[in-house]
């Protein structure tokens, strides 16, 4: 029996199918079409991300917060008053204010001192409940209803609570949300 080369195991006829690869491994060749791929879907998904972060959904929402932030505020500045210091508070209501409403508190400053300051009162209010009812951000305005616990305590006296619903008409300028219509609410089953 006569057994050639090509007729043994392990010879040349077994080298064809010898797994070793000759070039890259296909893990190698994949690699960077997975990095393109990762690089393409971080640029979409970043696009699609400034598209909502712009939204006017987004917008509304900021407005929203801040005009109920400000409004909150604006509604303790404007109820709170002590007759030891009653300029300190002015100016508190001038600063929480625009337009007709701020306008009044400007041309009546003055008489509203003298008449807290011979009353000799003061008061503290805390907003108990606010919400947002209409706020259009192109425009820069908002409604808020608020309920407001104002604790008014005469000298010598003990203090009373007295309890408030307020719609406030609020105007956006560069120092943020200023009160520029202020309109008390009448509590169903309260009379009047």
């Amino acid at each position: 029996m006569n057994v050639t080369l090509d007729e043994r195991p392990g010879g040349p006829q077994d080298a064809a199918t010898d797994p070793a690869p000759a070039g890259p491994t296909r893990l190698a060749r994949l690699l960077p079409i997975a990095a393109a791929v990762a690089a393409l879907a971080a640029i979409v998904f970043g696009v699609l991300w400034l598209i909502a972060a712009n939204s006017d959904a987004v917008q509304v929402a900021d407005a929203r917060d801040e005009a109920l932030r400000d409004a909150r505020q604006a509604v303790i500045n404007l109820n709170t008053l002590d007759y030891h210091d009653a300029q300190k508070g002015l100016d508190l209501w001038i600063q929480s204010s625009s337009g007709s409403v701020r306008d009044e508190f400007v041309k009546n400053r003055d008489s509203y001192a003298q008449l807290v300051t011979q009353q000799k009162r003061t008061t503290a209010a805390t907003v108990t409940d606010a919400a947002v009812t209409e706020v259009d951000p192109r425009a820069g305005t908002a409604r808020v209803l608020l309920g407001v616990d104002v604790t008014v305590t005469p000298e010598g006296r003990q203090p009373a609570v007295t309890r408030q619903r307020i719609e406030a008409g609020m105007t956006r300028t560069d120092e943020g949300w200023k009160v520029d219509a202020l309109e008390p609410l009448l509590t169903p089953g309260a009379g009047g």
